[in-house]
C-alpha cells in the first residue's frame, strides 16, 4: 500500500486522496508488472481472515477505467488541482526492483489524470525511519498480520497506534469503532463494529492498498490433502 501524509497539505483534503486511489489501475500492476500471481487490492482487510466477511471496498471500486480517472480529474478540480495547476507529489519507496517498477507504473497512470510524481529512492531502513517520522507525501508500505483477525490490519489507522500509523489518520470515530470492537466478545456484533470502521477507511483513502501478498508454493500433483491457506500453514498430517 501507499500512505498518504495526512499532515502534508495537501494531502489531508480526502478528496485528493480518493483521486490519486482511483487512478491507480491495480489489475494492470498485478498482470503486467508484478507478474507472480499477486490479488489487486481495493481494501485494507485481504480475503480470507477470520471472522470477517468480504473486504469493504471502495464505491467506486468496480467501475471501469475510464470512469475513474474522470471522477479523479473531477476530485483533483474540486481540490483547486488542473491543468494550470497540476497536483506535484513525491513518491518514496525502499530499494527492491518491484517497488521501483510499481512506482514508474502509478507515475504514468497518475499522470493521465494530470499529476506529476516524481520518485525518491532510499534503504530500507532509512525509508521507515522516513515513514514513522512524517517525512513523506507519498510512502510505499506492506504489512503482514501478526494474527488472524481483521483488527490487526484496520489498526494501522488509529489515532493510538502512533510511529505504524504513517499517515497520521486521526478520526474519533473509526477510534471509537475499534475499541468497541476490542471489548466485544460476541463475534458477529464486532464484525460489525470492524467493518464499519473499514468503511471509514475505504472513504476516507489515508492508505492506498495496491495489492495483497501472496505465498507461492511449488506443489506436486502426486501430493494429496493440501489446500491454500492465507497464513500459509499446511499440516504435514492432512497430506
Amino acid at each position: 500500500y501507499y500512505a498518504v501524509n495526512l499532515l502534508n497539505p495537501p494531502f489531508d483534503q480526502t478528496a485528493v486522496r480518493q483521486a490519486l486511489s482511483m487512478a491507480i489501475d491495480r489489475e494492470t500492476i498485478v498482470d503486467y508488472v508484478m507478474r507472480t500471481g499477486e490479488v489487486a487490492a481495493y481494501s485494507l482487510v485481504p480475503p480470507g481472515v477470520g471472522n470477517y466477511g468480504d473486504p469493504v471496498l471502495s464505491d467506486w471500486a468496480g467501475r471501469p477505467m475510464g470512469e475513474r480517472q474522470a471522477n479523479a480529474q473531477a476530485l483533483l478540480a474540486q481540490a483547486g488541482f488542473g491543468d494550470d495547476n497540476p497536483l506535484e507529489v513525491e513518491i518514496r519507496y525502499n530499494t527492491s526492483e518491484n517497488h521501483k517498477k510499481v512506482a514508474i507504473a502509478v507515475t504514468a497512470m497518475w499522470q493521465s489524470i494530470g499529476v506529476r510524481a516524481t520518485l525518491f529512492n532510499t534503504e530500507v531502513a532509512v525509508h521507515y525511519n522516513d515513514l514513522q517520522e512524517g517525512n513523506f507525501q507519498i510512502g510505499r508500505a506492506g504489512w503482514i498480520a501478526d494474527y488472524n483477525d481483521a483488527q490487526n490490519f484496520l489498526f494501522l489507522n488509529q489515532t493510538s497506534t502512533e510511529a505504524l500509523n504513517y499517515a497520521r489518520y486521526s478520526n474519533p470515530e473509526f477510534d471509537a469503532l475499534m475499541e468497541l470492537a476490542a471489548v466485544t466478545a460476541d463475534l458477529k456484533v464486532r464484525e460489525g463494529y470492524l467493518r464499519q470502521a473499514e468503511a471509514l477507511f475505504a472513504r476516507d483513502q489515508p492508505l492506498i492498498p495496491i495489492y495483497y501478498y501472496i505465498s507461492k508454493n511449488l506443489v506436486s500433483q502426486l501430493v494429496t490433502g493440501y489446500e491454500d491457506a492465507a497464513n500459509n500453514v499446511h499440516r504435514s498430517r492432512w497430506m
